[in-house]
């Protein structure tokens, strides 16, 4: 099976462990995210990717450094080439 590695662009939510700060509001802001990786799995609402990806012993893939990402998140999808 060809494996397929995404670049998704999509909207993550941002935390701030201090005050509230009415003069920078932008801190509070969605972060525009970057993940690129080996397309695990895709449902009607996530897509599961991962950053490592190599053929164990018994010949199996094994993948690690696992992200789901909601598609409600997701702005854009692109399938890199090798």
């Amino acid at each position: 099976m060809k494996e397929r590695i995404l670049l998704i662009e999509w909207d993550d939510a941002s935390f701030d462990s201090g005050y509230y700060d009415k003069k920078d509001t932008s801190r509070y802001n969605q972060l525009k995210t970057k993940t690129s990786g080996f397309a695990i799995k895709s449902t009607p609402t996530e897509i599961i990717i991962a950053t490592d990806s190599w053929i164990d012993s018994s010949g199996e893939t094994e993948y690690r450094h696992i992200t789901t990402i909601p598609k409600k998140m997701i702005r854009k999808i692109t399938e890199l080439r090798r």
